[in-house]
């Protein structure tokens, strides 16, 4: 897990490194297909981007997050961006690698454990 600020417009996700003041990545809203969540009371969100790698983060800011994502995208384009909801996530980590992350509610808590697929 990296530190990241996450800065939203009417237009783009912009991702900055703290440590550095550097933009590392710059997302357009018409690139996002769609959100993943788990169904549990987590704090990680996967962004998914079909056109390159997706994004995935830990916030505990995630409603905050997924509400102005999918309001921004709809008031920009009049699409619906898909909010999906399962305990078992894939997401793209690089062009040529892919994770599966499984979500299990526990006692006292939530264990996430990201594997290669």
């Amino acid at each position: 897990m990296k530190r990241r600020i996450l800065l939203m417009t009417d237009f783009a996700i912009y991702i900055v490194d703290p440590d550095i003041d550097a933009l590392k990545r710059r997302i357009s809203l018409a690139a996002v297909e769609k959100l993943c969540l788990s169904e549990l009371s987590d704090n990680f969100l996967a962004i998914i981007i079909p056109t390159e790698y997706d994004l995935l983060m830990a916030s505990t800011r995630k409603t905050e997050i997924v509400t102005v994502l999918v309001d921004a995208t709809k008031s920009q384009s009049d699409y619906e961006l898909e909010v999906l909801l399962s305990n078992r996530l894939e997401y793209n980590a690089t062009s040529e690698l892919v994770k599966e992350i499984d979500f299990e509610e526990t006692e006292g808590g939530v264990r996430t454990r990201i594997v290669r697929k």
